[in-house]
């Protein structure tokens, strides 16, 4: 049983601790960008690790590839609606079990982050999946390989990173697919898509 002056005592995300929610719950794509960006600077992550990631998984194959175009495919990407649900509740699960407020068998899979333990995957392969199956793939290359920051969140000992891991490769593999599939439209047309 969880007593009250134990709730008082729960760690929350500083950077929402003053969000007044709309009424409908619905936010704008730059108040979803901004929530987005803090929620994972608070829990140890940039927009430019994940734009690092999305360099490293498209980089060999896009010529003249800069991060500053990963850092704005990162940012459109953090736009969307699902990225958007995806983090806060992420980050959420990821908190609660590092405050041992789940319940058992769950707290001890979500902490040691259990190999059979497939939830994680499924959030990130629904971002993943909307950048069709190429998503997916390039989302399974980071989650088997776990590049740079993945690996950092996958090995941290003092905090539980289960599912953003896995969202953080998700958002490194749509921002990458995002920008293969635009520049083969351009190369097609000499014309960028709004993708």
């Amino acid at each position: 049983i969880i007593y009250m002056e134990e709730i008082i005592k729960m760690v929350t995300l500083k950077c929402l601790e003053n969000f007044t929610p709309s009424k409908s719950n619905i936010y704008s794509e730059e108040e979803m960008i901004e929530i987005n960006t803090n929620v994972l600077a608070e829990r140890g992550v940039s927009i430019n690790d994940i734009a690092l990631l999305a360099y490293g998984a498209q980089s060999k194959y896009v010529k003249d590839l800069t991060l500053d175009e990963c850092l704005d495919s990162v940012k459109h990407i953090l736009s969307k609606r699902d990225q958007f649900h995806a983090i806060i509740f992420a980050a959420n699960v990821d908190m609660l079990a590092e405050q041992n407020l789940l319940m058992e068998p769950l707290l001890g899979i979500i902490k040691d982050d259990l190999g059979l333990f497939g939830i994680d995957e499924a959030i990130a392969i629904s971002i993943a999946g909307n950048y069709g199956t190429i998503g997916v793939t390039n989302f399974g290359n980071l989650d088997v390989n776990k590049p740079g920051k993945i690996s950092i969140l996958q090995n941290d000992r003092t905090h539980v990173h289960c599912l953003m891991d896995d969202v953080v490769g998700a958002i490194a593999a749509v921002s990458a697919i995002r920008i293969a599939q635009a520049r083969a439209v351009f190369d097609a047309t000499g014309k960028f898509p709004l993708l």
